[in-house]
């Protein structure tokens, strides 16, 4: 079912039950009136709400794979794991907190010739003003350590041609909390190109955010900088 896969779509999940399955649908109808041979990947990363059960009972509707664990293993961890499930000709990586306009996955296709890895901007971004300042100090360091011409390398949503996840699907993550920020770099010091496409952001319809609380920002921040210095002298 999946080997002659146009497009597949990797999503992370953690206590989603809320959005999961209204991302699921309206992504899936979106396509399907494109005309393009797709599937849906989802890494359940340890939920204890209903999502595992929402994505089991989706599955009998929709091209769906399930990678769960019981225990949470992180975010880059799961997207790792789940990118070497992957054989379609493009994947897309996108978050299932529906922050996304679903609309915005068939720009994505559109414009997936452009470059080895297309990727999102928030355009507006609708957060938190302490989460785009952060997120602005962050990438002026990131700059200084790699010269990725992006305007938003941290963003979750992003397409990229089969060469590219590949080549990066077996690395053991330094940025724990920074799956984008790292995954970028890696692309970069590999050579492939790029290209950006502005995406309209929404703020988040259900629950909070799983890693970016105000009082854990500096803590999160100094691990994804100590995660930057070592990418650095590794390469």
């Amino acid at each position: 079912m999946y080997a002659m896969t146009d497009l597949q779509i990797l999503m992370p999940a953690h206590n989603e039950e809320k959005s999961i399955k209204e991302i699921l649908i309206k992504v899936n109808k979106s396509l399907k009136s494109q005309k393009i041979k797709f599937s849906f990947i989802v890494c359940e990363d340890g939920s204890t709400d209903k999502t595992l059960s929402i994505l089991k009972n989706l599955k009998k509707k929709i091209k769906l794979k399930i990678i769960s664990k019981k225990k949470k293993q992180g975010y880059s961890n799961a997207l790792i794991n789940g990118i070497k499930y992957v054989k379609s000709k493009y994947l897309l990586i996108m978050d299932s907190d529906g922050q996304c306009n679903f609309g915005e996955v068939l720009k994505f296709w559109k414009y997936r010739d452009s470059a080895d890895i297309i990727n999102g901007n928030r355009y507006p971004r609708k957060d938190f003003l302490y989460r785009k300042f952060y997120s602005k100090l962050a990438l002026i360091i990131y700059r200084l350590f790699f010269k990725v011409k992006l305007n938003d390398p941290s963003f979750a949503f992003i397409l990229m041609k089969k060469k590219v996840y590949k080549s990066l699907s077996n690395f053991i993550p330094l940025m724990e909390d920074g799956f984008f920020w790292e995954y970028n770099a890696r692309a970069l010091i590999k050579n492939f190109t790029f290209y950006e496409i502005n995406i309209n952001h929404k703020k988040r319809k259900y629950g909070n955010t799983k890693i970016f609380f105000f009082y854990q920002l500096p803590m999160i921040t100094l691990r994804n900088f100590i995660g930057l210095i070592k990418l650095r002298l590794s390469i």
